[in-house]
């Protein structure tokens, strides 16, 4: 049942149609009466009297006249006449409309049309009728191609453009079709904004009670499905509670055995709960929550299956859904209720046509149930079954655009594996699956909706990647890690500028239409289309091999890249290693494990209370603690055969992947027992993902210049604390670093700069600027914000005024404009802080990676502010004044920090020497490892 379907009814117009739809009463054709036409005589009087019955008796009248005319043999005037006056009075019912009942209007809508009435009013009649048609087989899921009935629909509305009727109906129409449209594509977008859409149906719902319950019992259930996607399980239980009580809704079978509509929402969506789990900095984590099914949730579902006049696609829809959730997701192991589940999948198969697109999924649901019959019994015949439908499923479904891609494949090699022979399939198959994944990101029309569609694509990919590393094939499990890394920055980077790739691949004409709608507002029509050539052209599905990795490495004259990935309570954490030459390796990290027994998590919420430039007495512990778990659980182990590499005088270089909670740690600064922090080893970068690294090290280098935009703690407004220290820094780095820089902002003494007062739309000149006059740098010494939710994911610059200029747009500025910037420092709280999960890595400085910039500098957390002034300082002076890559710039920034006889260099101003001076301590923790390293 799909929510939009349920609101795109004609009974939300139904005193509209009754006024402007239906003609005044009129007789009934009068259709020849000669013997050898009884069946015509017998239907003319079911049709008259049908017309002349009211209240619930009409509705069985008018099917005893439907049913008279599908057995009239032949077709003639009188039989379209019949079939007209049938539609009008299916379209004026009595009470509110019956789904199943307007099953018959494309059939009568086909006999009126092979001879059409002889009535003015038929064109628009006929209009309202294949709307209401089109909306009702949405509603039930039997429109196998969404995207072309939207096309008829269009064509329909666009012959009546002055009916307000008819346009009524197709804007009804048209959000149920997008609904299913978005569920065929994976397109998040459609159903995140479905609640709004259902909001514009609000004046035509006024003055009439009937419709007014039906849009709001609708929108509600909307608002569900669209929580339930994102996440957010408080808004599902409170749109479940709202909905207590209410028996069903208008048009469709009533619900009967006492259970209410939000009994079979719950149903529809298990382990929608509200989590019982803790928020660290407001990001959720993910925790066993109870469930909120009833116990007789699937009884809801069979007796939608089985209630009178259900069509198969609609048994086969249900049916598949009670077997499916007895399964609990593979969890079911009781016998008997694996055999009855086992019994429903196979009779919801047998229900589904031939044709129907979703019957990869059933055979994918039902190789399920056999594969936990197997676990459970160890039924070697069902494995074999399970593994020939599962093929089937492959074969039948589209390919990687296919919902039911990922669970095909996942469970293909999850039976490959189990019957212990083909592992190299097994691996194949669960590497095919993963690039589901790419696909439904790329296809999203913005951040928060491509979240929705990867959010399972880390715990996938690091369940496939343990399976390879259980076969040893290292090259494989690489492939495996990054099928689940920085898909958001994958997807703005692939198709930030497509179209000179789309002209290449042999389609102007594409690359076109894309120009035309300016990419980001693309629909996902046209989405589908441009990502169906890149693929074809350039295999943007796939992840880099290891060669390609090994190229990346050299170029950025690293040793190695290296996955950290979090161990679980059955299994350990690992390092997978990519090595710039040689074989790949990895090893297993029995405690690089983040959970309440180890002090990180009083370190990840020390950070969320720090003050600027106070470090409370848990936050100084914790990050000691901290520093030295992270040595034993990873870098330790990680580095040492590096060091041991190493040749006279060289510093090995990592580049690290910390995947998902491991990313909020500062692998910088693990500690070994001797007290000697890694950074004092070795020198550590972070790459989002493979992809990213390969990005960034194909990149023409930018040269530096003296010139570039300095932002100088503006004036929020009293929005933000002042940062006097990073007036003082950026000051400083203007006058000694680049000096033929652009300086807005606020200056030491606190006035506004000539050049501009650090307002968005100074950095929007800048960046649109041209690049040999404008310069490469971008400093920003001023406030960052990250917000994160299931609502808003958003992260952004706190400018002059308060006003913000946000990651997104800041991105699209320098793809617009092709900007060659060089280097993005981002001096601000929280700017390498991930806002859609640790795993997305989609924070401010990476953001900047994917518009193009080749090297960022990003914070972890919030950064005390004078200590950042002096690392700031210290790192443009190795990189402008001792002509050291970035990379190193900041590594040796960081030791001048932990070195207790630094001595401030020639030109440090005597701002920056008072804090030297004064109380700052430049070699706590707090004050020098919160700044990560990110591209060349």
């Amino acid at each position: 049942m799909s929510p939009a379907g349920s609101a795109d009814r004609p009974s939300e117009q139904q005193e509209q149609q009754n006024s402007s739809i239906e003609p005044e009463e009129r007789e009934v054709s009068e259709a020849p009466a000669a013997p050898a036409d009884d069946a015509v005589a017998r239907c003319a009087v079911a049709v008259i009297h049908a017309r002349s019955t009211h209240g619930p008796a009409r509705e069985a009248a008018v099917d005893d006249a439907v049913r008279e005319l599908e057995r009239v043999p032949g077709d003639g005037p009188a039989t379209g006449t019949l079939a007209a006056d049938l539609v009008r009075m299916l379209l004026r019912p009595d009470g509110p409309p019956d789904v199943q009942r307007l099953r018959v209007l494309d059939p009568l809508i086909a006999r009126a049309d092979r001879h059409p009435p002889a009535d003015p009013d038929w064109p628009r009649i006929r209009a309202a009728a294949r709307l209401t048609a089109l909306t009702r087989a949405a509603a039930v899921f039997e429109i196998d191609d969404a995207r072309e009935a939207l096309r008829q629909a269009d064509e329909i509305a666009a012959e009546h453009p002055g009916d307000p009727a008819v346009q009524t109906l197709h804007h009804t129409c048209r959000m149920g079709l997008e609904l299913l449209a978005g569920l065929q594509d994976g397109d998040e977008g459609i159903i995140r904004d479905l609640p709004g859409r259902m909001g514009l149906l609000d004046g035509f719902a006024a003055g009439h009670p009937e419709a007014q319950r039906l849009l709001s019992t609708v929108t509600t259930m909307s608002e569900v499905l669209a929580a339930q996607r994102r996440g957010d399980h408080d808004a599902v239980a409170a749109g479940i509670a709202r909905l207590e009580g209410v028996d069903g809704i208008p048009g469709l079978p009533e619900l009967d055995g006492g259970h209410s509509l939000s009994d079979l929402l719950r149903a529809f969506m298990p382990g929608s709960a509200p989590p019982a789990a803790r928020t660290i900095d407001g990001e959720a984590t993910t925790a066993p929550a109870p469930s909120l099914w009833p116990s007789g949730g699937t009884e809801v579902l069979r007796r939608m299956a089985e209630r009178p006049g259900a069509s198969p696609a609609e048994r086969a829809m249900f049916l598949t859904a009670v077997g499916g959730l007895a399964l609990k997701g593979g969890e079911e192991t009781d016998p008997q209720v694996i055999a009855a589940s086992l019994a429903d999948l196979r009779e919801g198969l047998a229900q589904a046509d031939p044709g129907d697109p979703r019957r990869p999924f059933y055979k994918a649901s039902l190789a399920l149930g056999l594969w936990q019959r197997a676990q459970a019994d160890g039924f070697s015949s069902d494995l074999d079954e399970a593994l020939e439908l599962l093929e089937q499923a492959r074969a039948e479904a589209s390919g990687p655009d296919d919902p039911a891609w990922s669970l095909i494949n996942g469970m293909l090699a999850e039976v490959h594996r189990l019957n212990g022979a083909d592992h190299a399939s097994s691996r194949r198959a669960g590497l095919d699956g993963l690039r589901s994944y790419a696909w439904r990101v790329l296809l999203q029309p913005d951040p928060l909706a491509a979240r929705i569609a990867a959010r399972d694509a880390a715990k996938d990919a690091m369940d496939i990647a343990a399976n390879c590393l259980m076969d040893h094939e290292l090259t494989d499990a690489l492939r495996a890690l990054d099928a689940g890394r920085g898909l958001l920055l994958f997807a703005a980077t692939e198709l930030r500028d497509p179209t000179t790739r789309l002209v290449e691949a042999g389609h102007p004409e594409l690359a076109a239409r894309w120009a035309a709608v300016a990419g980001k507002d693309a629909p996902a029509q046209l989405r589908r289309e441009v990502i169906d050539v890149l693929a074809l052209q350039s295999g943007v599905l796939d992840t880099p091999g290891l060669e390609e990795i090994q190229a990346a490495l050299c170029r950025l004259d690293a040793d190695a890249l290296v996955y950290l990935v979090p161990g679980a309570p059955t299994r350990p954490g690992w390092a997978v290693i990519a090595p710039a030459e040689g074989r790949p390796s990895y090893m297993a990290l029995a405690n690089l494990l983040v959970d309440d027994s180890v002090d990180v998590e009083r370190y990840l919420n020390a950070i969320t209370t720090r003050e600027v430039n106070r470090e409370p007495v848990e936050l100084h512990d914790s990050l000691h603690g901290l520093c030295e778990w992270a040595w034993k659980a990873a870098v330790g182990p990680v580095i040492r055969p590096f060091l041991d590499a190493a040749g006279a005088g060289r510093v090995p270089r990592l580049v690290l992947v910390p995947m998902g909670e491991l990313a909020r740690i500062p692998w910088q600064a693990a500690r070994d027992p001797e007290g000697v922090y890694a950074v004092e080893r070795v020198a550590i970068s972070q790459a989002a993902s493979a992809r990213m690294l390969c990005d960034s090290a194909a990149a023409a280098p930018v040269p530096l210049t003296s010139a570039g935009l300095i932002v100088a703690d503006p004036d929020t407004g009293g929005r933000a604390a002042e940062l006097y220290a990073a007036r003082l820094e950026a000051h400083a780095v203007h006058r000694s670093f680049y000096r033929g820089a652009r300086y807005v902002g606020r200056l030491p003494d606190g006035t506004v700069s000539r050049s501009g007062p650090g307002s968005p739309d100074d950095v929007r000149e800048w960046l649109r600027a041209d690049d040999a006059e404008a310069g490469a740098v971008l400093h920003l010494a001023s406030h960052g914000v990250m917000r994160a939710g299931p609502q808003e994911a958003s992260s952004h610059l706190l400018l002059a005024g308060g006003e913000i200029l946000a990651a997104d747009e800041l991105v699209g500025l320098i793809a617009a404009n092709r900007r060659a910037v060089g280097l993005v420092v981002l001096a601000a709280c929280h700017t390498g802080r991930s806002v859609h999960g640790y795993d997305e890595a989609y924070s401010l400085g990476t953001m900047f990676l994917a518009a193009g910039a080749r090297t960022v500098l990003s914070t972890q957390w919030s950064v005390p502010d004078q200590a950042t002034s002096l690392l700031m300082y210290m790192f443009h002076h190795h990189l402008i004044a001792e002509r050291r890559p970035a990379w190193d710039a900041l590594r040796r920034a960081q030791l001048w920090m932990l070195d207790r006889d630094r001595r401030a260099p020639e030109g440090m101003p005597e701002s920056l020497r008072e804090m030297l001076r004064g109380h700052t301590d430049p070699a706590r923790v707090a004050a020098w490892a919160g700044f990560i390293h990110w591209g060349q």
